[in-house]
């Protein structure tokens, strides 16, 4: 059984790599040829005044690898206002760290054979996936690129967006500024043949941009169906970034995951700042028809069309993750683990017993 870091995870995967083993998963979904767990959420009070807990878990399992994997998160969650608009945060609170991990098992034997942290693969897995939407979806002369967002969510965007498309500029805009003059800064110098800025509103963002990626911690609109311009593509990493008035504007819409059984949240009496969308669940607003929506998997598979005219506006809304990545991402990093001899090795009889239930 291999336990690796994030650090080791990061110097393993590459966002091509992810975006290629991923898109393999998505054709064998919708072949009928892999399962996905539902993600569930278990929100309970906390010891702090105004957060609460949260358990998360997600599965899924891919047999053209022989893996089921399954992620948790165990977090203090708070729902601070930032620039005006509601965000969901997680404090860390775990000697200043936060919980979260990804554990791999072989469908073969049952064993355990892999753990790590959910990190770096969870950016790298939600850029991916928004990456395959953006490469299907978008023009093929897409050369300038808007990011509404500057954490650590819009680092994984950025990435797979380059992966997808051969921008030329990329506009960047969040409401703090330290932390989007920094964002900017650190991905130019990372993607030096790219002109990478960023800048003082999203209006001067989005003018002019080919594509429009929403990578932020709100749980309010932050797409304006005001910037829709023929031949657009949008994306978000959450449903609570659109409404259904900017999504009668697109004329090609594609969710993540539609047929999935829902996300569930289970709230207990007494937990504090339940928002109105954990009632309904989070994912799903009031209003929104996500159901009538085509899902990536469908995309990739060629059961549903990609980029059409070229002045039609599309939009991927990446409204809900799958434990199934983690399978399909997984596996591929505990195979170059394996070969790069990264990572620390334990007994296997530490992770299974002599009884059984």
């Amino acid at each position: 059984m291999r336990i690796l870091s994030n650090e080791d995870v990061e110097l393993l995967l590459t966002m091509p790599e992810c975006i290629d083993v991923m898109a393999t998963m998505y054709a064998d979904y919708a072949n009928g040829q892999a399962l996905l767990v539902p993600r569930i959420d278990n929100l309970s009070p906390s010891t702090e005044p105004d957060a609460y807990y949260a358990f998360k878990q997600m599965g899924g399992a891919w047999p053209r690898r022989r893996v089921q994997a399954l992620r948790i998160n165990s977090d203090i969650v708070t729902h601070p206002l930032v620039g005006g608009k509601m965000r969901r945060v997680k404090q860390p609170k775990a000697n200043g760290r936060w919980v979260g991990l990804v554990m791999i098992f072989s469908s073969e034997t049952g064993a355990l054979i892999g753990i790590f942290p959910d990190g770096v693969m969870q950016r790298m897995r939600v850029g991916a996936a928004n990456g395959i939407a953006l490469k299907l979806l978008a023009r093929d002369d897409a050369r300038t690129l808007a990011i509404i967002g500057s954490g650590w969510q819009a680092g994984g965007q950025l990435m797979a967006a380059l992966v997808a498309r051969p921008f030329e500029r990329v506009r960047i805009f969040s409401p703090n500024a330290e932390h989007r003059n920094a964002f900017a800064a650190e991905a130019q110098a990372r993607h030096p043949g790219v002109a990478i800025r960023a800048v003082d509103n999203a209006e001067e963002c989005v003018t002019g941009a080919d594509v429009i990626m929403a990578a932020t911690s709100s749980v309010e609109r932050v797409l304006d169906p005001a910037w829709l311009k023929p031949g657009m593509h949008l994306s978000c990493i959450k449903s609570q970034e659109v409404d259904q008035t900017l999504l009668d504007g697109c004329d090609r819409i594609v969710v993540h995951v539609a047929a999935q059984a829902k996300q569930y949240d289970n709230v207990m009496a007494g937990t504090p700042n339940v928002t109105a969308e954990h009632k309904t669940g989070w994912w799903n607003a009031p209003g929104n028809r996500f159901d009538e929506y085509p899902d990536l998997a469908q995309l990739v598979a060629g059961k549903t069309p990609g980029h059409g005219k070229r002045g039609e506006i599309s939009c991927f809304i990446n409204n809900v993750g799958a434990g199934l990545q983690f399978a399909a991402v997984g596996a591929l990093i505990l195979d170059k683990a394996a070969a790069a001899g990264l990572g620390h090795e334990l007994p296997d009889e530490w992770f299974s017993e002599t009884v059984h239930p």
